[in-house]
């Protein structure tokens, strides 16, 4: 059996995987769901200083204080930035990586350089009318990531939380420590049409077909990008089918 790590991305807090972890566990799993500083029940951390490192550094430590090893280490979307440096900052806890439609960086890439062209913009436009003076992204509305129906809404409630802009412009700089032969597998969520209204533009397709030409497996969930609260057990199928992935595949998970 597995031990998988979940990071959450924007806006939302490890609570963001309550309703996958039942079907993980109960496949024989061991789930952790750290949250990351400034977000979830970390909010009262908020705060211009808090980075892309920031974030590594959380789930580096959660790794070495709780003693974990041998883990699955799943990121979604802007957790597939955090993932990619811890990998680089403890290979020898992994045992492979999971971007679940998230990002997927180049060397030396930050967030919104590897995001679809317009994307960078559309966000800075939208964090301009902060009263803080627009270091902070407000919560994305949530039909963009497929979450349009009234249980799903009335259950993520009020508990998303601005998410740091510097977060997204940090550049991700790798030693290289990180081993070529560390598995990796792409989740591609396929309901992209919320995404698209919002941006214009599918944000992730850049990095998607990146990770595509890294030669990763490629796992498929007919949903919206936050499959997590959608299509729970099928996000949980996708990620059990995930731990086979070596080489580029498609498996769908429904």
């Amino acid at each position: 059996m597995a031990t998988f790590v979940l990071v959450h991305g924007a806006f939302t807090g490890g609570w963001y995987w309550s309703r996958v972890r039942p079907h993980l566990e109960g496949a024989g799993h061991t789930v952790w769901t750290p949250t990351l500083t400034g977000s979830g029940e970390r909010v009262h951390l908020q705060a211009r200083s808090v980075t892309l490192s920031t974030h590594v550094e959380d789930i580096v430590n959660t790794l070495h204080y709780e003693d974990l090893r041998d883990v699955v280490l799943v990121g979604h979307s802007y957790g597939g930035m955090v993932i990619t440096g811890v990998a680089d900052r403890a290979p020898e806890r992994l045992s492979r990586l999971v971007y679940f439609d998230a990002a997927y960086p180049a060397p030396g890439q930050n967030a919104t350089g590897g995001f679809a062209e317009g994307t960078g913009e559309v966000l800075d436009e939208l964090a301009s009318g902060d009263s803080d003076g627009s270091w902070a992204l407000q919560p994305l509305p949530l039909a963009a990531y497929g979450v349009t129906e009234p249980d799903d809404v009335a259950w993520v409630g009020g508990r998303r939380v601005p998410h740091a802009m510097s977060t997204l412009q940090e550049a991700l700089h790798r030693t290289g420590a990180a081993p070529s032969t560390l598995a990796r597998v792409y989740i591609r969520c396929l309901r992209r049409a919320g995404l698209i209204e919002v941006f214009g533009v599918d944000p992730l397709q850049p990095m998607y077909e990146r990770a595509v030409a890294d030669g990763l497996a490629v796992v498929t969930v007919d949903a919206g990008h936050d499959a997590m609260v959608t299509a729970p057990q099928a996000t949980a199928m996708a990620l059990i089918a995930a731990l086979s992935g070596e080489t580029r595949g498609s498996h769908a998970a429904e």
